[in-house]
């Protein structure tokens, strides 16, 4: 009965945003404003507790709120300025063949994740598809597919750091973590990303392949049309791949999607220049003639031109991170503490200079007086942002304080655990060590009702954590997972499903798409599962 009680607020949460097909704006107040009075009535959470809670989660949404209205003040920038048209027409110059093209489009996917998250990928390259050619009923459902992999670390690692962080932002869980000798962060940039591109990498490896299988299937083609294509297909992958890998490993979540993306193109761009083609060339059996671009731009951009932000980014983030003086520079300058919330142990940091947001808007702002853009654009691209990201931001505050809610619950007066540890435990009764096989599809599910892999984290992240505890599991493959299967939502999740039927101009078709890429996200959540299971209970590798 407790396990259903502290279930409510996220079972009601999805039956309005995938049921009701409700906006997050709306369902995540309606679902923290349940979880509040469970928690005063029946988890007997003293008043000061859930206002702290709230206060908490309030506080924190804004860190993640300015990487976002950072990524996507770049993403309108570029587009408005002409400069996303420059860059994705000189690249899918390099090949007419359609599978090739769809492997250019798949390393796209990964630098525009990287660079701005948020479903940016999909309304600048499903568009870019159609308009070379691609019949929108197939470019709409590709893109989603592609956007997998690179996602865990989109928009600079924000599902990592801001989600997962925020969700596990709590004394309990720093107290364990503690006990193996780790910080919070730590843990999430350290053994949680390292689990987590290990698992999306391995994927990533085949699904520009993948992804041309279903494309030529979909247009009435056969598997074997992709045959003569596959080594440069899986070179594509190993483009991204590897460098993925090796930058989270080193570096941590907020480099791999962005840099991995840069670096995958650069290779795979000179492989095909060097002559690393198929044999045959491949196209539609239907044509389909694109329409032409109608939207307003700035200026005429070469692609290095228009390459300039996304460098300063990259530069911006290396610097920042890296070189020490910079590090501690912008660790200690307009730097924000608020402790002892309402006389709670709660509190949070804000550190300005430090958050991706602000080397986003530097980055752009510096690009646009170097392409001597006119103040009149700057202000449009400001404006459009704005009005884009106002409904993420409620959707988000609310989102946050659920989650801290949940998350603090155990301090209460009826003596009962958090929410989030009695659903934990009731689960872990159930399923045993056999929930490594249902974690991702706990972050799927998160994704799915929510839009984003970040705030799947963020309501599922403290879950997923409690429930390692109760099963005895590696916390660190479990949240991998989590984090891994927030990513693999995006093919299926109706917000991003929406936004690219609107992009590519096939609104009402939703239904098609989500069931097209059922199989596919299905295939990488069984894959990405069996790998971690095999890595716990076969190589056993010691792991928190």
């Amino acid at each position: 009965m407790d396990a259903i009680v502290a279930a409510t607020p996220i079972l009601l949460v999805l039956f309005l945003m995938a049921g009701l097909r409700m906006s997050a704006m709306k369902a995540m107040p309606i679902g923290w404003l349940v979880t509040v009075i469970i928690a005063l009535f029946y988890w007997k959470m003293p008043p000061e507790w859930i206002a702290a809670a709230t206060i908490k989660g309030t506080l924190s949404a804004p860190d993640i709120l300015l990487v976002v209205f950072g990524a996507v003040y770049l993403y309108y920038d570029a587009r408005l300025s002409g400069a996303t048209r420059a860059i994705t027409r000189g690249i899918m110059g390099l090949s007419a063949d359609r599978r090739i093209q769809a492997g250019i489009a798949f390393l796209l996917v990964t630098f525009f994740e990287g660079a701005a998250g948020f479903g940016t990928p999909g309304a600048i390259v499903g568009p870019l598809l159609v308009g070379i050619g691609f019949p929108p009923a197939i470019a709409a459902p590709l893109v989603l597919i592609f956007d997998s992999s690179p996602v865990s670390f989109g928009a600079v690692g924000i599902p990592v750091w801001g989600g997962l962080g925020s969700s596990l932002d709590s004394p309990v869980v720093k107290e364990v973590l503690e006990s193996y000798g780790y910080t919070l962060k730590q843990f999430l940039y350290t053994d949680v990303t390292f689990w987590t591109a290990t698992l999306h990498g391995i994927m990533a490896v085949f699904i520009p392949l993948l992804g041309a299988v279903f494309m030529v299937k979909w247009s009435g083609g056969k598997v074997s049309d992709v045959k003569d294509a596959a080594p440069s297909l899986l070179l594509a992958g190993l483009s991204f791949a590897i460098p993925y890998w090796i930058l989270a490993a080193s570096l941590g979540p907020e480099f791999p999607s962005l840099l991995g993306g840069i670096i995958g193109l650069v290779i795979y761009s000179a492989t095909l220049k060097a002559g690393f083609v198929p044999k045959t060339s491949w196209d539609f059996a239907k044509k389909h003639e694109a329409g032409e671009e109608s939207e307003r731009i700035e200026k005429e951009f070469s692609i290095l031109e228009a390459m300039v932000p996304y460098v300063l980014v990259s530069l911006g983030l290396v610097l920042t991170r890296i070189v020490p003086a910079i590090n501690q520079f912008v660790t200690t300058n307009l730097v924000i503490g608020i402790s002892g919330i309402l006389g709670t142990s709660l509190s949070h940091t804000y550190k300005l200079l430090y958050n991706p947001g602000t080397i986003f808007i530097i980055a752009v702002l510096i690009s646009n007086a170097v392409s001597r853009l006119s103040p009149k654009h700057t202000a449009r691209a400001l404006k459009t942002t704005a009005i884009g990201v106002a409904p993420a931001a409620i959707a988000l505050v609310f989102a946050v304080s659920l989650s801290q809610i949940m998350m603090n619950s155990g301090n209460n007066l009826s003596g009962m655990p958090s929410m989030l540890k009695v659903m934990a435990v009731s689960l872990a009764n159930a399923t045993g060590l056999g929930y490594i096989m249902l974690a991702v599809f706990v972050g799927i599910l998160g994704a799915y009702m929510s839009g984003s892999n970040t705030v799947s984290n963020i309501l599922f992240g403290g879950f997923q954590f409690e429930i390692a505890n109760a099963t005895g599991l590696p916390k660190t493959i479990i949240l991998a997972l989590q984090n891994v299967g927030g990513a693999v939502g995006n093919m299926i999740c109706v917000h991003n499903v929406v936004a690219v039927c609107t992009t590519c101009g096939i609104l009402g078709q939703e239904g098609d798409v989500i069931r097209k890429n059922l199989v596919p996200a299905t295939i990488y959540a069984i894959v990405v599962s069996v790998v971690a299971a095999i890595a716990v209970f076969v190589l056993k590798i010691q792991m928190i």
